[in-house]
């Protein structure tokens, strides 16, 4: 009986994303995309090139297998036995290395010749940033990938300032939080994120204003000066660099031929950056024609001071459901595109409005929104308190905060007292404010009491955009600002899975040497499944630590390292050679005792991959020898389909896998033996 398949994903369970090329210590990143139909043309784009989990991306520098799926992402997988910390691994997870490679493009296209690049992705104080350098030293431009504290921001820029006399240029990545600082600072910030495109991540410039909005771009479109990184939102004066006048500088249209008939006239549409929480919306129906990144939905929507008005809500797909019967708020960056005037076409005949997340309303945080009508609820003929509901799966859940008592200290501007829950004569704008604050300090709790750091990270975004808006009451912002203040210090503290991971690796120091196998084993394990579970790239010290207490149990387990596997895999060739040669089949049981090293008394994945590193050297269009092992019963091992999926072989289905597994070894004996011994070939079953 075939043994169930068990594929090779179940013992490496991580979705890897991003691999380098070449060898370990390589900076040539490489994105696998995730849609099957892409495969070939990512294998197109990387013939005969080996991957590996690279030690830029703070991997294990063994090599990587690229997987393709139908039915899930395809993605890289490590060669067993897996042994690697990395913790990044998703499609953004070496993003620092494109944008490192694109600014050294970019700068040599400039005319720089002497460019070098260096990646500080785990020094203690430094956030992770990319610094190139050229000009003998002269410039510089830092990347800044993640969070920093200020005073150490402020320490960098001045160290930076010195050691360059003024020509350092900063560029700060999506969840740095210091690019209000450098627009308080300088009247703008240099941005950078990256983005997919096809079987790359394409890197992007942006230009971020007062307000915090952004405006994007590609290199191509931005030139070096002696003195900054110019944008096309940028100029140079007399008075240093500043952001460009709208329609200053741009270039005058082009004479038209007027002999050539004008073409007809098709306005673009006008988009607008909208302000965080002054958009809600509700009866939400999803539309067809979405694309496979984001969804449609068909809404009532009312923003601040205006009135309910049919419209297009675009999400991405990972954002929650919203349940037609809620109200829902639109949080972080939002835009909204207007229809163009005098088209009749489909896709451009209501306003469209893009967001990134949503929130749903309940309690005093629907009072701002009372022209939305859910479709199944009666129109209140009094305005009682709405009961609380259960939260809906995968949203933010924004819930109304305790009523504060009557003689507390009002935050904001006091106005006339009306019966009910709130306040109602601050101005329109003013209420919307004070509800995007509410619903982003409920998040901001939220996120702190569950650990979740990406919430705690996107939550700050959002909060710092409140605070930096202009437009906003000063105690909505000072609000924000105490908020993000919270935040901040609960980023700069160490997780609790750092602590208890800290307190693992404590332990291991002081009770490793004397613990028994077994509980030494579950040590290790649960400190790397601590190691796992942080959002940031280990330490030194941590990965030495977890690599000496994985090295101390894999010697005292017996489980020999990579290189006595590929020695095994040497000898267990040379065997399967000669019974190719002689046209037979051989069980499993007889090659391990035939060779040195008892390889029987390995571990089952140290089994396999002796056999996977014996077809280390099989031409791809050859069968693998590892078709010549059986069970004792000389029916096909069930090591046999692991091996040809690792191997990125086709893998039969299970009911064509006898006969493919045959056709494999009759293949195998015709090249090594010769014709001569084909009808001397039987397999168990056959009649």
């Amino acid at each position: 009986m075939i043994q169930p398949m068990q594929r090779f994903e179940e013992e490496d369970t991580r979705k890897v994303q991003t691999a380098v090329a070449g060898r370990p210590g390589s900076d040539e990143p490489v994105f696998l995309p995730f849609d099957h139909e892409e495969f070939p043309d990512f294998l197109a784009r990387y013939p005969d090139i080996e991957f590996f989990c690279g030690s830029l991306l703070g991997g294990c520098g063994q090599k990587l297998s690229a997987k393709r799926y139908t039915s899930k992402k395809c993605h890289f997988a490590h060669h067993p036995p897996v042994r690697c910390r990395r913790i990044a691994n998703n499609e953004s997870s070496a993003d620092h290395l494109y944008v490192g490679r694109a600014l050294k493009r970019w700068l040599q296209q400039q005319g720089k010749r002497d460019v070098s690049v260096s990646y500080d992705l785990f020094g203690a104080d430094c956030g992770g940033c990319v610094d190139l350098s050229f000009d003998g030293g002269r410039r510089a431009v830092r990347v800044q990938l993640n969070r920093m504290e200020r005073k150490s921001w402020l320490a960098r820029h001045k160290e930076l300032d010195r050691a360059t006399r003024g020509g350092g240029d900063w560029l700060y990545g999506p969840d740095s939080m210091l690019a209000h600082n450098e627009v308080d600072a300088a009247g703008y910030a240099l941005r950078v994120q990256c983005r997919t495109v096809g079987a790359t991540r394409e890197v992007q410039i942006g230009t971020q204003l007062p307000g915090h909005t952004i405006e994007w771009t590609t290199l191509d479109h931005c030139r070096l000066t002696d003195s900054a990184i110019l944008t096309p939102h940028l100029e140079e004066t007399d008075e240093g660099v500043r952001v460009r006048t709208p329609g200053r500088g741009t270039p005058a249209p082009e004479a038209s031929d007027p002999a050539s008939p004008a073409p007809p006239h098709r306005a673009a549409p006008a988009v607008f950056q909208l302000a965080p929480g002054t958009v809600a919306f509700t009866a939400a129906v999803a539309v067809a024609d979405a694309d496979g990144s984001r969804r449609l939905y068909d809404a009532d929507v009312q923003s601040t001071g205006s009135a309910v008005t049919p419209g297009r809500i675009s999400l991405p797909v990972e954002a929650a459901v919203p349940d037609r019967d809620q109200i829902w708020l639109l949080l972080g960056p939002a835009t909204v595109r207007l229809p163009v005037p005098g088209d009749d076409g489909t896709r451009d005949s209501r306003v469209v409005i893009t967001a990134e997340s949503i929130a749903r309303l309940e309690g005093n945080a629907l009072e701002p929104w009372q022209g939305l009508r859910p479709p199944h609820t009666p129109a209140p003929t009094a305005a009682p308190p709405s009961p609380r509901e259960p939260a809906a799966t995968g949203a933010t859940h924004v819930r109304a905060r305790k009523q504060a008592p009557a003689d507390a200290p009002q935050s904001g501007p006091s106005g006339p007292h009306v019966a009910g829950p709130t306040a109602t004569g601050r101005s329109g704008p003013e209420r919307e404010a004070r509800a995007a604050l509410q619903a982003l300090q409920d998040q901001s709790r939220e996120a702190r009491d569950t650990g979740d750091w990406d919430a705690v990270r996107q939550t700050a975004r959002y909060l710092a955009m409140l605070r930096d808006d202009p437009t906003v009451v000063e105690a909505v912002r000072d609000a924000a600002a105490a908020e993000c203040d919270v935040l901040s210090a609960w980023s700069a503290g160490p997780t609790v899975s750092g602590n208890r991971l800290a307190g693992l690796l404590e332990r291991l120091r002081h009770e490793g040497e004397n613990l028994p196998l077994a509980a030494l084993r579950r040590l290790v394990d649960d400190a790397e499944a601590e190691a796992d579970k942080l959002d940031r790239y280990l330490t030194t010290g941590e990965l030495d630590e977890l690599g000496r207490w994985s090295d101390e149990l894999a010697r005292r387990s017996g489980r020999p390292a990579l290189d006595a596997l590929e020695r095994l895999g040497g000898e267990v060739r040379s065997a399967l050679e000669r019974y190719a040669r002689a046209g037979a089949v051989v069980r499993w049981s007889v090659v391990g005792a035939e060779v040195d090293g008892g390889v029987l008394d390995l571990h089952p994945d140290d089994q396999m991959e002796v056999l996977i590193q014996a077809d280390g050297a099989t031409a791809r269009d050859e069968p693998l020898l590892s078709a010549l092992v059986t069970d004792d019963d000389f029916r096909v091992h069930p090591f046999y389909i692991r091996i040809l999926d690792h191997l990125d072989r086709p893998v039969p289905a299970q009911a064509d896998l006898r006969a493919q597994w045959e056709r494999d070894v009759l293949r195998l004996h015709l090249l090594w033996s010769g014709p001569s011994h084909r009808a001397g070939v039987r397999f168990p079953g056959s009649s």
